[in-house]
């Protein structure tokens, strides 16, 4: 077994001609870029719980969850499972441990060590063989990696080397390092190793929090995250590199930080496409529509509802009367409590009488999950599984 190898954590100063100054330059640009998006906020926070369950699935089958994107997508549509298997209660709880970021990180906020051990918490709770004794709590004991010849540090070192990284997270550098230190934390963080069991879930939340505090952010119309979209396309080359990382030299960590921002970066380029409701509805929720009604998820009438429901983005229940035609009044208003129901339709707020296509856990979310990975927005890895 090898020894272990101490290595400083530091901020690296890349050469003029690195590659990694070229992504860091684009990313800083995008960063500073404000979202000036035009779908509407309901259909943006649809969007966002639909990548947050995506991220969610990404994460665990790192780690070896064999559930499917199809498997996943039925748990949504059809009934809530009372006592829901290990693995689906795995990504159950890497969604929650995602939204509790949500509550708690927001651009400059700090990162604390109660934070990560509570997203630990989050993501291991109740679960048999991904879970871990001590949730929320430092390992006690020496650890191995799988698929690595990095011996991390003994479990007397653990509490030092965190109370360091969140030093380095939260230390005041100059702007322009933010974006490398997503990259320079996701590593450490996996060279310390700091809890008995997962560890690999609890970095991916750590990095997508980061992105928020170092500006990406994703409420009120801003954008949307999916950084285990970087890792889960090729998980032999995230493992890879990640070894090569652990050699410790400027190169070696400087190859790293390239390979984690370069996905970064085309992962945002991708779904800032989704802030543009003209090309959301023509490339993602006409096609989701069509699907349905193609499989007889819904009826001739409910597409024509949704169709217009989908082309005025936010819509009166006045307005649906062009799509039902010589209904009267009491059998439109039934078509749409019914629509309301089936979570086809969703009212802005309780009572309102405007609505926005709803399909975030409804049918049509079988047909949003083809549109984006025939898209692109999924990787085929993640489509296939």
């Amino acid at each position: 077994m090898p020894a272990f190898q101490h290595h400083n954590l530091r901020l690296l100063n890349p050469r003029f001609d690195s590659p990694l100054l070229d992504v860091l330059t684009e990313l800083e640009h995008l960063r500073r870029l404000e979202v000036s998006g035009t779908t509407p906020l309901p259909v943006f926070f649809q969007l966002k719980h639909v990548f947050h369950l995506l991220e969610s699935l990404a994460s665990a089958r790192i780690e070896g969850n064999h559930t499917t994107l199809a498997d996943l997508i039925e748990t949504r549509v059809g009934a809530v499972e009372e006592h829901p298997s290990d693995p689906l209660k795995e990504i159950l709880n890497i969604e929650k441990a995602m939204q509790q970021i949500d509550l708690e990180v927001q651009p400059n906020s700090q990162i604390t060590e109660h934070m990560i051990r509570g997203w630990h918490h989050l993501a291991v709770t109740e679960l048999v063989r991904e879970g871990d004794r001590t949730p929320g709590a430092y390992r006690t004991g020496s650890v191995t990696i799988a698929k690595a010849e990095h011996l991390p540090p003994d479990a007397s070192l653990v509490p030092a080397y965190m109370a360091e990284l969140v030093a380095f997270i939260n230390r005041a550098d100059p702007p322009k390092y933010d974006l490398m230190k997503v990259a320079l934390a996701h590593h450490r963080f996996g060279w310390i190793h700091p809890f008995g069991n997962g560890n690999g879930r609890v970095v991916r939340l750590l990095t997508y929090a980061l992105l928020v505090k170092y500006g990406f952010k994703v409420r009120e119309g801003g954008r949307l995250l999916n950084p285990a979209a970087v890792f889960c396309s090729d998980r032999e080359r995230y493992y890879a590199m990640l070894a090569t990382a652990d050699e410790g030299g400027e190169g070696s960590l400087e190859a790293w930080c390239s390979y984690v921002l370069e996905g970064v970066l085309r992962e945002l380029k991708k779904v800032d496409r989704l802030t543009d409701y003209e090309k959301l509805k023509v490339d993602v929720l006409l096609p989701a529509v069509k699907h349905a009604r193609q499989r007889d998820s819904i009826s001739s009438l409910e597409s024509s509802v949704l169709t217009l429901a989908i082309q005025k983005g936010i819509v009166r229940a006045s307005d649906l009367q062009a799509a039902m035609g010589t209904m009267a009044l009491p059998q439109r208003t039934y078509q749409i409590k019914k629509l309301v129901t089936a979570k086809l339709l969703q009212p802005l707020r309780d009572g309102s009488r405007q609505y926005t296509l709803g399909f975030s856990n409804s049918t049509l979310m079988r047909g949003i999950v083809k549109a984006l990975t025939d898209q692109g927005f999924i990787s085929q890895a993640l489509a296939d599984g």
